[in-house]
């Protein structure tokens, strides 16, 4: 990258990490209760909600992984794109639910929710509050080790510096604005990754001239090679990439469409934006323009994997030495504008994601824990706790993120599968059967909070799960099946013994 195309990413970059501080500062206007700081509660319209859950769920991951991955094992990432579908899914089978209970009494939090279907239990509130607070911050510290080191190498600072820029930044706005900032910035952010999509599709199809040539290349193509930094890079082709599975075996094709479509319902970055939407009438279009945003943002990933298989089996660039580098040199193949948008889309991805889960962790820490031990603070105190929550949180993360790299490696595929073993018990089946009684749900939370630990640790040291899952499959089966065994043979506040208004949303 020349020193001129440098200079523009970065002014690029900073120009949207600037709009992104303007508009978490005028955001704070929004923020004076409890349920607007804490939640964005029923204030905003479903285009709105709709990017920012696209942006919240795309994270890095999806930009920076799924090509590399593509461009590794070929089809195997395919059936990856029909987790847009998931966005609908989600928002039919429950998102009428969880907005319904801001209806029912005032919600800021999954807490709040927690607490209206179980009545106040308090075990499940704060195991609840600690499974969640676990994989936020595993969320939160990988998306910052990702984008500081990136950024780092291409602005040549340290990555310290450039993630105390960043996410320093990000920590401010939100820390001032809360929720309704970070709604906001994550709809911002995930226009940016929108646009970015549709250009880059655009540039894949006309570089390209279309999947048929893909094919083509990688099907005839037995290998490329070249000396890159002094190393030699060989990458070898197979028709066998092109087939329905792509390179690797067929059940983790299934997984990598199973898992997203099933854990997507279940992360808060989702469940959250469903009680942010003003008019509850208009949670069709949500689902309609979450999974449409993500549709685009997902096709965009998958496609810089084929144009980078494309480019280095004609011989247009040099074999890549690091998958997740794809989208990289394809970027750079293009040239100057897809590199501006393609930077800009992974910056939105990181800062999102990460935003949403500063103020998931500290809203846990300064509100829902304190209230499942007892603890009742008047709002305003409430707010002012959380934004030196957020403050500490934030530049603790910074610093735990870029000085422990192998720990911050392992929380990153911790978190996606520990938010869905908390939440599925609480809501996914708290909301949708009556049946679900609050010992079984606490059952079922006390075995999640157990195996995530017990998992981790054993993931750690090499332990292989059986049937070749990934070992947070194992986590939520246990959990939901004991939350389902206790709630058959226990009866708080289930059927009959449900809250005549819980009954009716779950009637919805």
């Amino acid at each position: 990258m020349s020193s001129s195309v440098r200079w523009l990413v970065i002014l690029f970059s900073f120009g949207m990490i600037l709009v992104s501080f303007l508009i978490g500062w005028a955001a704070k206007k929004k923020a004076s209760d409890a349920q607007s700081f804490f939640g964005g509660t029923a204030l905003f319209g479903p285009v709105t909600v709709g990017l920012s859950t696209v942006a919240a769920v795309a994270s890095a991951f999806a930009v920076v992984g799924v090509p590399g991955i593509v461009y590794s094992f070929g089809n195997t990432m395919n059936l990856w794109m029909l987790s847009s579908c998931a966005f609908a899914m989600a928002y039919l089978a429950i998102g009428k639910k969880i907005r319904a209970m801001a209806e029912v009494g005032p919600i800021a939090s999954l807490g709040d929710i927690a607490d209206l279907r179980y009545n106040y239990h308090r075990g499940i509130k704060a195991l609840l509050s600690l499974v969640l607070f676990i994989g936020a911050i595993a969320y939160l510290a990988s998306q910052i080790s990702a984008c500081s080191a990136l950024f780092g190498h291409l602005l040549g600072l340290d990555p310290y510096v450039a993630g105390f820029i960043i996410f320093g930044i990000l920590t401010l706005y939100t820390t001032i604005s809360g929720e309704v900032g970070g709604v906001l910035t994550q709809a911002f952010q995930g226009f940016i990754m929108v646009l970015a999509g549709l250009i880059m599709i655009v540039a894949f199809f006309v570089m390209t001239g279309g999947f048929s040539a893909v094919v083509d290349v990688v099907s005839m193509t037995p290998s490329a090679t070249a000396v890159v930094d002094g190393a030699e890079v060989v990458k070898n082709f197979s028709p066998n990439a092109m087939n329905g599975w792509g390179a690797l075996p067929g059940s983790i094709a299934m997984a990598w469409m199973i898992i997203p479509i099933i854990g997507t319902m279940g992360q808060p970055q989702v469940l959250t934006r469903m009680y942010a939407l003003k008019n509850p009438k208009d949670m069709p279009k949500l689902g309609l323009y979450a999974a449409l945003g993500h549709m685009v943002v997902g096709f965009f990933a998958v496609t810089m994997g084929y144009a980078a298989l494309y480019l280095v089996g004609k011989g247009l660039i040099p074999p890549i030495a690091k998958a997740d580098n794809a989208i990289f040199a394809v970027a750079d193949y293009v040239g100057v504008y897809a590199q501006l948008f393609v930077y800009a889309a992974i910056l939105a991805a990181s800062m999102s994601t990460a935003s949403m889960f500063l103020t998931l962790s500290a809203n846990i820490l300064s509100r829902d824990l304190p209230s499942a031990f007892g603890l009742k603070l008047e709002h305003k105190k409430q707010m002012n706790l959380s934004r030196g929550v957020m403050a500490i949180i934030g530049i603790m993360s910074i610093v735990f993120a870029l000085s422990s790299g192998e720990a911050v490696a392992i929380l990153g595929t911790f978190g996606w599968g520990t938010l869905m073993s908390a939440t599925f018990p609480t809501f996914i089946i708290g909301l949708t059967w009556k049946g679900a009684s609050s010992e079984g749900v606490f059952a079922g939370l006390i075995t999640a909070f157990i195996t995530n630990i017990g998992a981790l640790l054993m993931d750690n040291n090499g332990f292989k799960w059986p049937g070749g899952m990934p070992w947070y499959v194992n986590v939520i089966t246990l959990s939901i099946v004991v939350t389902v065994v206790v709630s058959l043979f226990t009866k708080s506040c289930k059927d009959e013994n449900l809250d005549k208004r819980v009954d009716a949303v779950i009637e919805l």
